[in-house]
């Protein structure tokens, strides 16, 4: 009957050989050793009585991620809105906000949000603009295909990065320039018309005049005045 090499090992038959252990296992036996160690005479550990409690995961900073650059959308691609009451509204994106992963479509999303700020004839008095939205419900079309797609970067044989489609396979071509909008030009201006105007002159009056009695007093003596000297002329 055969025996074991571990076995062999154990009875001193074999020399030099070294049971292969999982690593899990190793590790218990790492830690094992660590902790039922023999101190020399009189000295004393310096572990804790109480064990460290566990990391909070709670406590985790989070991690902000450009999903922009994951998801290889740059200004002046064709997109296509995937929810929302505009669901499947082609448009260009004018605006990334990569701060709170959104993007701008130009003519999609429209609402009503500010008042013209040069009023006048022929103007709108409130001005529509679009709203921010996520950039996780829009998708780029293939130029092929026009269909949605998701966009992969490869190096071409000049050693140049460029934007492929995975459903067609082909090249994304060059984004749209975006020029300049008209109504973000007038959110600039009311923003530096009314908004960066202090609060205290927008608001009703710092001074409590309807509690003032001097106040009163002063303009009834302004009203008397004028009606004085308005007599003096009709007297004339």
């Amino acid at each position: 009957m055969g025996l074991g090499l571990e076995t062999l090992c154990k009875m001193g038959r074999v020399q030099g050989y070294r049971p292969i252990l999982p690593y899990f296992r190793r590790t218990q036996e790492a830690h094992k050793k660590m902790r039922y160690r023999q101190l020399p005479f009189l000295a004393v550990s310096k572990e804790p009585s109480i064990p460290p409690a566990p990391p909070d995961p709670r406590a985790k900073k989070l991690t902000k991620v450009d999903l922009a650059r994951l998801m290889n959308i740059e200004v002046g691609d064709r997109v296509q809105i995937l929810y929302g009451r505009e669901k499947g509204t082609l448009g260009i994106v004018g605006r990334i906000i990569r701060e709170r992963n959104q993007v701008i479509v130009t003519g999609a999303y429209m609402v009503r949000s500010f008042w013209h700020p040069e009023p006048g004839p022929g103007r709108p008095s409130i001005i529509s603009a679009e709203s921010p939205i996520h950039i996780t419900n829009v998708v780029p079309i293939d130029p092929v295909t026009k269909q949605p797609t998701r966009i992969k970067r490869r190096y071409d044989m000049n050693g140049e990065c460029v934007r492929v489609s995975k459903i067609s396979g082909s090249a994304m071509p060059a984004p749209v320039p975006v020029g300049p909008n008209e109504r973000e030009e007038l959110w600039k201006l009311h923003k530096m018309k009314t908004m960066v105007e202090d609060k205290e002159r927008r608001g009703p009056m710092k001074e409590d005049v309807f509690g003032n009695k001097d106040h009163f007093k002063m303009l009834t003596r302004i009203m008397r005045a004028r009606r004085e000297s308005e007599e003096r002329a009709a007297g004339r």
